[in-house]
Formats: C-alpha cells, sequence, structure tokens
C-alpha cells in the first residue's frame, strides 16, 4: 500500500497526442454522437445567448427515468470528473481519507489533492503476464485500510486505465463491508461495455445497500459526447442536493443538456456503438495475441498493453504511424500504453502499425 498527497500534472494526464490520424489516446467513441443529439444541440445554439436551465431538469427526469430513479436522487455536472471534484471536496471539507485502489482514474488524486485530504493507494496484483490480465484488486485489502479517517472510497469498476475490474460479488462485499460514515463513490464510466462480461455487475444490477452510496457515469463515452462534457450522479437524494449545492451555477450547457436527452431516447444508436466498440475490441485483442504482447483485456473501450520497456519510443514510433496512443506516466506505469477502441479501419491502422512497432519488445513471447 502506498499514499500519496498530491503531485500529479494535470495536464501530464490529459489530451491526445497532436496530428495523429487515428486517435486511440484518450477512449473516445470513433462512432460519433447519436443524430439524434446533433440535432437537438444544434437547436439549442440558437438560443446561446441565454443562460441554460441551472437545474437541468429535463436532462435530470430523463436520467431519472432511464435509472428508475425519482428525480431527487439524480444530479449532473461539466463531465464526471467534475463530479468527482464536488462530491470529494464535499465529503473531505472537514479533513480525512481518500482510499482508492493504486492506479485508479488519476482525477481521484487529484480531488483528494485539491481537498486537501489524504490520497491512499491500496496495491493491486502486478502487470499482465501472458497467463493472466494484470492488476487484480483485493477487496479484504482496501477494507482493511479503512479506519475512523477513511472519508471517501472510490473505485472505478471498470478501471480506466489498468482495465481491471470487481465482479459483482467483489463489489457487494466491498460495500457490505464499509461502515456507514465512509461516502463509496463508484465509477461506472464503462459499464455500458462490460455488463454480462466475466462477472461484473453495475451497482443497480445488485441493488446495493448503503446509507453514503454514489454512483458516477458519463456521457463521454458510449454515448460519444465527450466534447460537450455530461457526468451524472445518483445516491441518496440526502446526499445528492449536498453535493450538488457545491457546484458552479450553469455549469451544464443547454447544447449539452439538449444533447444528452436526446442521446438518451436514442437507444439504437447507443446499442450499435457498443457492439462495434466489442467488436473491435476483440480485434485488437485477437492481434495482439496473435503477436503474443501481453495484455490486460479489460471491459471498458481499451486495452492496456505491457511492452517490458520504457513506453516513450514506443508512442512514438506509432506516432511515426499516425496512430496516438497513450503511455501511463502519470499512473506510475511506465512501461505500459493504453490503447482505445476505434473504427474498423482504426483498428486495422492499430494492428497494422503493431506488427512493426511491437515487432522487438522485451515483453513478446
Amino acid at each position: 500500500m502506498s499514499t500519496e498527497s498530491g503531485g500529479v500534472a494535470s495536464a501530464a494526464a490529459v489530451g491526445p497526442p497532436p496530428g495523429m490520424k487515428v486517435r486511440l489516446s484518450s477512449n473516445e467513441s470513433p462512432f460519433g454522437p447519436s443524430r439524434a443529439a446533433i440535432e437537438a444541440a444544434n437547436a439549442a445554439i440558437a438560443e446561446a445567448h441565454l443562460y441554460p436551465d441551472d437545474q437541468s431538469i429535463a436532462l435530470r427526469q430523463a436520467i431519472a427515468d432511464d435509472e428508475g430513479l425519482p428525480v431527487e436522487q439524480v444530479a449532473v455536472g461539466n463531465g464526471s470528473a467534475a463530479l468527482l471534484m464536488d462530491a470529494i471536496a464535499h465529503e473531505c471539507r472537514d479533513g480525512g481519507d481518500v482510499v482508492s485502489f493504486a492506479r485508479g482514474f488519476v482525477v481521484y488524486r487529484l480531488g483528494a489533492r485539491n481537498a486537501g485530504a489524504r490520497y491512499i493507494e491500496v496495491e493491486t496484483d502486478g502487470p499482465a503476464t501472458h497467463d493472466r490480465p494484470g492488476y487484480g484488486r483485493d477487496v479484504e485489502r482496501l477494507l482493511a485500510t479503512v479506519d475512523a479517517d477513511t472519508r471517501v472510497v472510490v473505485i472505478d469498476n471498470p478501471g480506466n486505465p489498468t482495465g481491471a475490474h470487481l465482479t459483482g460479488d467483489e463489489l457487494q462485499a466491498l460495500v457490505q463491508g464499509l461502515p456507514p460514515h465512509v461516502t463509496i463513490l463508484i465509477d461506472e464510466a464503462y459499464h455500458h461495455f462490460a455488463q454480462g462480461q466475466h462477472g461484473y455487475n453495475t451497482t443497480a444490477e445488485l441493488d446495493l445497500d448503503h446509507p453514503r452510496l454514489l454512483v458516477l457515469r458519463t456521457f463521454s463515452k458510449a454515448h460519444a459526447l465527450a466534447g460537450l462534457r455530461i457526468g451524472q450522479l445518483t445516491g441518496p437524494a440526502e446526499l445528492v442536493a449536498a453535493i450538488d449545492a457545491w457546484r458552479p451555477r450553469f455549469n451544464v450547457a443547454a447544447a449539452a443538456q439538449a444533447a444528452a436527452v436526446a442521446s438518451l431516447a436514442d437507444g439504437e444508436h447507443l446499442r450499435r456503438a457498443v457492439e462495434g466498440t466489442l467488436t473491435g475490441r476483440a480485434h485488437m485483442a485477437d492481434a495482439l495475441r496473435e503477436l503474443g504482447i501481453p495484455f490486460t483485456d479489460g471491459l471498458g473501450n481499451f486495452l492496456t498493453i505491457e511492452l517490458g520497456t520504457d513506453s516513450g519510443p514506443v508512442t512514438d514510433a506509432y506516432a511515426q504511424h499516425g496512430v496516438g496512443v497513450r503511455p501511463l506516466a502519470p499512473y506510475g506505469m511506465g512501461e505500459q500504453i493504453r490503447v482505445s477502441v476505434g473504427t474498423s479501419d482504426e483498428v486495422d491502422a492499430f494492428v497494422t502499425a503493431s506488427r512493426e512497432v511491437l515487432a522487438a519488445v522485451p515483453s513478446r513471447a
């Protein structure tokens, strides 16, 4: 187990490499937004001289209907990252610790740092090998870390950038094992790509019972609205309202609200985007197995690849082929890269480049 208090340069953790013909570095959806979402956003632009609905009532109601929840249990924000920052700041306003698994989403430690909280990382298993995926998580080890100073436990499930996940049974054991004073943030940004696979369950499917359980989701991934920045927070109404009170006013743009409402109503586009992602993920995984490269075949829209050498030259080599991939140094992973799933043509470009770029990496079988 390691403990950190900050020191993360946010600029080092974001943004695709410039000039890449194939952007596989930022876990964006390659299939684009729903046509209905585009039309709704364009219509909203006509009233861009007006402030948006500060309460995002139509969007909250659409999410509530989609999730089968009362609207009072829903908040929205400028991406799930902003909601994470607000939630951690609110829950750690009087101090305390934030606990997560090592190599979790970088915003968790940024949120803890900005709140003046201590960030505690619980170590995971080692990197992937040819026989198993990497970075497995031990719920009992995390629970043993929790004490009276713990204010927040935050888990990305599935995890980014490691690709690791907790099964439904493991998630249930975690929630049941946490005391009532701890706020649990379950980040389900990639749940659309994970459902029904390898024992994964969403919190909603498990009907988990804890007085301070919050769930975060995003419209940036499967809904393909990353450029509009929309996230959602659901949980107990009183707690959701308290966190929502900490946000800036007019925090979600009118075009973003309209696009998200329309996207939720376009289930067919969402289905096609998820199916296309899973097909591309399988193609990439098959190619890496054929090349003898160890990787974690996670449940998101990306793969985490083990190189056995510094990722910098490998990232540069992919860039020479016009393919942008993500080095993971901000996560303490200097010999790994994360590669997002693209369109069929983009996946083919990655596979073609990989045959040359990965030909001599030390991890290759």
